[in-house]
């Protein structure tokens, strides 16, 4: 007897139908064991139908509530509240947030995904980026973007927002 092939809904969960680079680990463990019980031998069942993933509702723009990247200091919450007040969004624009959405500066939705900060010249790191923040002139001379007077733990509270944005893909 010949197994039917399995179709996309077999393989993926509705949230990663939703988020495409959601990892593969997160695939239900039954088409694995479908498989490997025909390539052993043991004969062909389809796979148990799991229950559907739950999908919640997705807020939008700056309702969402943010999942923090891991080890990274600071407040998440706080720092995309400061992206506005603090004059980020006058020259960079970060999709979600009302207001942000200057055209001078990078995005700064993946700028965390980035090797450097400021061209090519400054490693990218937590502590570099909230250094950066805080005074970009003390480690860029020259550079277009002004010192904003933030303190450390606002620096703080946007790297942490910064570095949470891949973890937060937009609906």
């Amino acid at each position: 007897m010949l197994c039917s092939p399995m179709s996309a809904d077999d393989r993926v969960s509705p949230y990663e139908r939703d988020v495409p680079h959601v990892l593969a680990s997160l695939w239900s463990a039954a088409p694995l064991a479908a498989a490997i019980g025909l390539f052993a031998g043991v004969g062909c069942t389809s796979p148990p139908k799991a229950a559907p993933t739950p999908v919640l509702p997705r807020a939008t723009g700056s309702m969402v509530v943010l999942t923090p990247a891991p080890g990274i200091g600071g407040n998440p919450e706080n720092g995309r509240a400061l992206i506005v007040p603090s004059g980020c969004g006058g020259c960079h624009s970060v999709p979600g947030i009302d207001g942000a959405n200057g055209v001078i500066g990078p995005r700064l939705n993946n700028v965390v995904l980035r090797p450097t900060l400021a061209g090519d010249t400054i490693p990218n790191s937590p502590d570099t980026l909230t250094r950066w923040l805080m005074d970009p002139p003390s480690l860029k001379p020259g550079t277009a973007m002004p010192r904003l007077g933030l303190t450390e733990q606002q620096a703080q509270d946007i790297t942490a927002f910064l570095y949470s944005q891949p973890m937060n893909p937009l609906p």
